[in-house]
């Protein structure tokens, strides 16, 4: 069974040592080094899965040590240590890649569940990057095939884009049914809007990456139950950029779209959305399409943390959005075909994927 292999940087030998040994205890490789000089030496000369930096340390401190990580080895994941607790630090270090911090003196049962999360998540964003490779050599590789065989991998690349959603939205929300809705709201509102066939099935299948880039977001925010501080906000709406990141430098039209929506669909008509305040028409008409379908779908289902909202009630909020959260124009479409979209929910509910 492979061990994963961890680098523990700390300037005081004995919590260094500490570290080592108790990792070694529960099942890792672990390598200690006093400073973040040879740290770096030692990632060159090793592959590492995750290195534990201490962020106060003589000379070059842990947060230029944190920048060589991101910069050199962008797959190795980090956790940060400090003897000071400073929200700030906290935040910016997250910012700059760090998936987790931990405040000395070290709590070892919370140390291990940092590490066994971190893992798991760069085990998952390796597999979106392996993913994503695969999806674009096999569509390469088999395009001059005949249709069936070609109708036959374009099937397995959906199903690929739909666990990939699911894996992402997985925590948050717990079922698939809610991807399958708001993909197959958003493809009819385009269909319904006019859009040309091709154009609406690229937004049936793009569409349900819309939130991938959740996997960048830290689980202590991402599964919060109470409302989120305005740090954490800021962290959990880079998940718009995370996505569009992950998606980014495809030459094929779908993922290409997949990468619009992820960075736009929180975009509002009136300019106060985000990540980039775009307003109006500046918005990508995907989009908006899918910040409507997919808001839909939120304010009608239940989560463990709200109830849903009576179709009504969700109707008459919608009806109050137009023109500032939502494209008028768009939301007139949708209250036309309201049938339609209800007939989508009734489809595919929440068992549709357990």
């Amino acid at each position: 069974m492979y061990k994963a292999h961890i680098l523990a940087v700390d300037d005081e030998p004995l919590i260094c040592q500490v570290i080592s040994e108790y990792l070694e205890k529960i099942g890792y490789f672990c390598q200690p080094v006093i400073d973040a000089t040879n740290a770096l030496l030692e990632l060159k000369r090793h592959p590492y899965d995750l290195i534990i930096i201490d962020i106060i340390m003589p000379g070059r401190d842990g947060i230029w040590l944190l920048n060589q990580v991101k910069t050199h080895f962008p797959e190795i994941a980090i956790i940060m240590l400090t003897a000071i607790h400073e929200t700030q630090i906290a935040i910016d270090c997250l910012k700059m890649g760090a998936y987790d911090y931990l405040i000395k003196p070290i709590d070892f049962d919370k140390l291990a569940l940092s590490i066994e999360r971190a893992l798991k998540k760069r085990h998952l964003e390796l597999k979106v990057k392996e993913y994503q490779a695969h999806l674009e050599e096999m569509v390469t590789e088999r395009t001059a095939q005949l249709k069936e065989a070609h109708e036959q991998l374009k099937q397995s690349q959906i199903e690929i884009i739909y666990r990939l959603a699911m894996a992402a939205e997985f925590k948050d929300i717990g079922t698939g049914a809610h991807i399958k809705r708001m993909s197959e709201y958003s493809a009819a509102i385009a269909k319904r809007f006019g859009m040309p066939p091709h154009r609406v099935e690229l937004i049936l299948y793009a569409s349900p990456m819309h939130d991938i880039g959740k996997i960048g977001i830290p689980d202590y925010i991402l599964l919060k139950e109470g409302k989120l501080t305005p740090e954490e906000w800021e962290i959990m709406k880079q998940h718009t950029t995370i996505g569009a990141s992950i998606l980014s430098g495809s030459k094929f039209e779908l993922l290409r779209l997949a990468e619009v929506i992820a960075l736009t669909h929180h975009e509002r008509y009136d300019g106060k959305g985000y990540p980039r305040g775009l307003k109006g028409e500046d918005i990508p008409i995907e989009g908006r399409i899918v910040a409507l379908a997919d808001a839909f779908d939120a304010l009608t289902s239940k989560r463990p943390y709200k109830p849903a909202l009576p179709i009504e009630k969700t109707i008459d909020i919608i009806k109050e959005e137009r023109g500032r959260q939502f494209d008028p124009h768009i939301v007139d479409v949708f209250l036309d075909m309201i049938e339609e979209i209800l007939s989508i929910k009734e489809k595919y509910k929440d068992e549709y994927f357990t």
